[in-house]
């Protein structure tokens, strides 16, 4: 293929790229993600601690969301702030050894969801230490199949947790489960779409955090 006509596929493929993405951006329900984004600020307010879980990419935002509302809310002279107390279940060393033990931890210890690995508990294994009830868990994940994003919104909706996931395609098993369900809805695989709108949706979060942070 000469340089031409590789130059034009490849604006032909951004152009639709770019079009599929503003389309999900606008089908997204922002009455939701904004009830998302108070429900965060109010546990914020209230202590209650939040952890944010997901593979790959997901795993990336959810260290990104960790560390914008984590850090980034602070405000310079602002006294007595309450802070979030937010998580991100990213420990490599903790997710390496929970994954090497194997499924028997959480088949024999009886929790809930399906295990057939270790690492399936991976974010069980270190939520556990931690959550209480009225915290919430945040779980991310495109196909929302992944069975250790869907085991761990099992194991804190038993502990008394809201729990929230966002995801793309048509949900998952993560949409049934969820209390409040984010979804980026895009034929199965559009994986690029569905983590590009997450981003955006995630910084909508942060945006707004800040403002109300700030009393705007």
């Amino acid at each position: 293929m000469d340089a031409k006509k590789l130059e034009e596929q490849s604006v032909l493929f951004a152009d639709k790229f770019y079009n599929d993405i503003v389309k999900s951006v606008e089908r997204i329900d922002k009455k939701l993600v904004a009830e998302i984004a108070l429900l965060l600020f109010n546990a914020k307010e209230n202590g209650k601690q939040i952890f944010f879980f997901g593979n790959g990419g997901s795993h990336s935002i959810a260290t990104h969301l960790t560390c914008d509302l984590g850090k980034g809310t602070k405000i310079t002279g602002k006294k007595n702030q309450k802070f979030y107390k937010v998580f991100a279940l990213d420990s490599e060393a903790w997710l390496t050894a929970q994954a090497n033990d194997g499924k028997e931890p959480f088949t024999e210890g009886d929790y809930p969801g399906t295990y057939n690995h270790g690492y399936d508990g991976i974010f069980v294994g270190q939520m556990e230490n931690f959550i209480q009830k009225g915290d919430i868990a945040f779980g991310i994940s495109s196909s929302g199949n992944s069975p250790n994003v869907v085991n761990a919104l099992l194991y804190a909706k038993e502990k008394g947790a809201t729990t929230v996931a966002m995801v793309g395609f048509d949900g998952g098993k993560a949409a049934s489960i969820a209390d409040k369900v984010i979804l980026v809805a895009t034929d199965k695989g559009k994986y690029g779409i569905v983590e590009a709108v997450h981003e955006v949706i995630h910084h909508y979060i942060y945006e707004l955090a800040k403002k109300l942070e700030a009393g705007e």
